[in-house]
This record gives C-alpha cells, structure tokens and sequence, in this order.
C-alpha cells in the first residue's frame, strides 16, 4: 500500500500537475468531448458566449464522469480494499494528479462497476432520448450528451480489447461478441437520433 506525507497539497504548481495528468490520461476521450461540444454549438447555433462555455464545460465533465465509480468504489461500496484505501489516502492529502493516476494504471482491478456498464448505459440513453422532448438548458443537454458518447467510446475500447464481460456483468449470461456489436451501433444510432434535436 501507497504511504502519504503530512503535508497538505496545494497552489499552482500542483494544479498544473493535475492538469497535465488529465490531459496525459484523457486524451482521447476529451478530443471526443471537445469535437461533441463543437457539434452541439453548430446545430444548435449557438451565439450567447455563456451558453458556448456552458456547452464546453458541460463536455468537460461528461469526459471524466464515468471515472466517479472509482470514487463511489473507494468511499461506499468496498471501503475496505487497498485500492480505495489508498485513493482515499492521496485525496486526504489532496494529491489529485496521483489519485488520478493511480485510477488509470488500476483500472481494470475493479471488476464491476456502477457507471462502467449496460444498466448505467441504458439508463443514460433514454435520457438522452427523453432530452428530445424536455425543454432543458444547454449545460444539462451537453452534459447528458458527452456521458453518453464518453460511455460509447469505452464500450467500444473494451470491444476492440476483447474484454467486454465487465461492461455486461448484470446479465446472467453475457452477450456473444456479435450481440455487443449489434448493442453498440443501436446505441450510437441512439445518440445520433437524440443530437440531432437540440
């Protein structure tokens, strides 16, 4: 297990270290919110500076949403485990660029969780389907949007890796390779369907 100093983190050198280790760590995922936030402000044109930033912040968070399971693992669900005792340990000392770094490089050794998986997923989409119909800001409507399309994109990373058990592990018996495939074009003809009535 991780050992922590005494002394609290903090001030602009170590927020430029998170920032660059967000950056290292979601760099996909936050080229595929920055491209979906520049979609949503050309459909919906877009011209009040605020709802631009509302839409670009909204994108933002979507991209590392998904990454609060590693939270509700470490602070609820399994508070015991070295994994969470140590992310509670560099958020005790504020040390979120190695907190971050530590869910990247142990990702995989939670096997199944919360946001990570097809009743998360589901429920997301119908969200974005009932966004259709609700007259909701902009900042709700982009973050709804980039969950969705963040959680399609790590679907389809786990598809190409061959490991797509944990993404499916509610059901009793997991879905053939061609079943995900067949689930994964539904759900972006979904997000597709739902982006287009912004």
């Amino acid at each position: 297990m991780e050992t922590f100093g005494t002394e609290k983190r903090g001030g602009y050198g170590e927020i430029m270290k998170l920032i660059k280790e967000l950056l290292r760590i979601y760099k996909i995922p936050l080229l595929v919110s920055i491209t979906l936030g520049v979609v949503i402000v050309a459909l919906a044109v877009l011209k009040n500076p605020m709802d631009i930033l509302a839409v670009f912040l909204a994108s933002a968070i979507g991209t590392v949403f998904l990454d609060l399971d590693y939270f509700i693992y470490a602070y609820v669900t399994d508070v015991g485990k070295d994994f969470s005792k140590t992310l509670r340990g560099y958020i005790k000392y504020r040390d979120f660029s190695n907190a971050f770094s530590y869910i990247w490089y142990h990702r995989e050794d939670i096997k199944e969780k919360t946001l990570e998986s097809v009743l998360f997923q589901v429920v997301i989409g119908a969200f974005s389907v009932f966004m259709i119909f609700a007259p909701l800001n902009y900042f709700i409507k982009a973050l709804i949007l980039s969950i969705y399309v963040n959680s399609l994109y790590r679907l389809a990373e786990r598809y190409f890796k061959g490991n797509i058990d944990g993404w499916f592990w509610v059901l009793k018996e997991k879905p053939s390779k061609k079943e995900v495939k067949i689930y994964l074009i539904a759900s972006t003809l979904i997000f597709l369907v739902a982006i287009q009535f912004l």
